[in-house]
Order: C-alpha cells, then sequence, then structure tokens
C-alpha cells in the first residue's frame, strides 16, 4: 500500500511472489517431448484420448489442450479428425527441445562475425592464408562439379576466419559452430540444400567471396558472406516450419 505522497507504507514489501518458471501447459509440452525423445513414444503413435490424458498428467482438459495445441504449431504432434493427436516428430525432431541456443541466435551470431572476418581477410591477404582459401574453394568446386551437391562448405569458411588473423574472432566462430552439430540442425541443413539451384547459388557465393578477397575489396567481400549467410538462414527458417513432419532423410547431409 502507498500513501498519498507515494511514500511505501510500513507493511509493504519490496519482494514479489516466485513465479513458477514453467506454466502448467508447458511442463504438459515438455514431458511429451521427453517420451518422444526417448522412445517411450514412438513416432506416427497416437496420444491417449483427451480426458484420459488429462487425468494421467493430472491437469485440466484445457490445460492439456493447450499444450496440445503448441506443439502441433512446434509441427510435433498433429490433431486428425477421428484418430486424436498423432506424434509425427522423430526423436531427432526434438533433440534440441529447451536449449537456450536456437537457429536463429547461431545465424544471428554468424552474421556478426564472418562478414567482418572476411573483411580482415582481405585487408591482410597473407600469400599463404589465400593459397589455403583458393583450395579449399577449388576442393568445393571439384566436389560439385562431380557430384551435383557438396557434403560442406565449412572448410572455406574456416579458411576464411584464418586468413583473418583474428583468434579471437576465430575462436567466437568456432563457439557458434558447436552449436550446428546436433541431429536436427543436419536434417534441416540438408533440407534447406536440397534443390540443386540453391546448391548452385551457395558455390557462386562462395567463388565471389574468394576472389574479392584476393583483390583486396574489403566492403564486397563482407557483404557477399552476409548474403550467403543471410540466404542459407532464411532456407533454413522454412525448413523449421515446413519441414517437421517428414522423416530424416538419408541422403548426404551439407554443412554450412
Amino acid at each position: 500500500m502507498t500513501s498519498s505522497a507515494g511514500r511505501p507504507q510500513p507493511n509493504e514489501s519490496p519482494f514479489a511472489p516466485v513465479v513458477v518458471p514453467r506454466s502448467a501447459p508447458a511442463q504438459v509440452a515438455d514431458q511429451v517431448v521427453a517420451a518422444i525423445r526417448e522412445g517411450r513414444i514412438k513416432q506416427h503413435e497416437r496420444l491417449p484420448s483427451e480426458r484420459e490424458f488429462a487425468r494421467i498428467l493430472g491437469v485440466s482438459r484445457p490445460t492439456l489442450r493447450e499444450a496440445l495445441a503448441g506443439l502441433e504449431l512446434a509441427g510435433l504432434v498433429q490433431a486428425r479428425q477421428g484418430h486424436g493427436t498423432v506424434v509425427i516428430a522423430s526423436p531427432a525432431h526434438v533433440a534440441n527441445w529447451g536449449a537456450e541456443v536456437t537457429p536463429t541466435q547461431v545465424f544471428e551470431a554468424r552474421l556478426v562475425i564472418e562478414p567482418e572476418l572476411a573483411r580482415l581477410a582481405a585487408e591482410k591477404r597473407f600469400p599463404e592464408d589465400i593459397a589455403a582459401l583458393q583450395q579449399a574453394g577449388a576442393d568445393l568446386e571439384e566436389e560439385f562439379a562431380r557430384t551435383g551437391e557438396y557434403e560442406s562448405d565449412l572448410p572455406v569458411h574456416r579458411a576464411v576466419a584464418r586468413a583473418a588473423r583474428n583468434p579471437v574472432l576465430e575462436t567466437a566462430l568456432e563457439e557458434a559452430l558447436k552449436h550446428t552439430e546436433s541431429d536436427r540442425w543436419m536434417e534441416l541443413r540438408s533440407s534447406a540444400l536440397k534443390p540443386n539451384i540453391t546448391r548452385e547459388g551457395h558455390v557462386d557465393e562462395v567463388r565471389r567471396v574468394i576472389r574479392h578477397i584476393v583483390l583486396g575489396e574489403a566492403d564486397q567481400a563482407a557483404e557477399i558472406w552476409r548474403q550467403h549467410l543471410t540466404a542459407f538462414r532464411d532456407e533454413m527458417l522454412i525448413g523449421l516450419q515446413t519441414d517437421a513432419s517428414t522423416d530424416p532423410t538419408t541422403s548426404t547431409q551439407p554443412t554450412d
């Protein structure tokens, strides 16, 4: 209670009640996700009826509905007329559920770091670094010409980082790349680069950034690398929305 003068009264506490960090629907969703991840609920398996499921979990039916709606929006379950709610996610789909670092945040970090690495590489141009970068680019082009796809262009990204000769920024990039090693990220990555036109565009961007670095065109190198990452980010995020209901691909999983 506060007086008309705005001063706290003696019985007014400066503290507020502790708020439970996870809502009941979120905790229900966490349980469903954990069951999928651990294989206790299989892909394509139907969840218990709403009434029974609410009883098992000890929650109200509105709470359960809210949790299932969130899981459906995330692409993990699907409500089917006359068949109840069916799990459409595999363990790989939920591998990073609840992780503090999201794909969007990884790309935010890379978009801050990598264009500057390209800029520095173009400004410094140590001969041995240029040679290593050109070799990494040649290896990628050879693989793409031979197979129509490529396993990874990370050797080029790392060659650019080394050519920048800034160990702090190079370490920061490696920290970001650690979050790209999950099965789910690899699955999204594979889906994003599935069209040949997309792969060809990425190879062309690699070719252009190397050329700008070799010529010492720092601004152009930074801009091409920014465009490269932005395009790939958009392709990945589309995958987050549209690819969640498909089985993990068994084809080559490209890396970016």
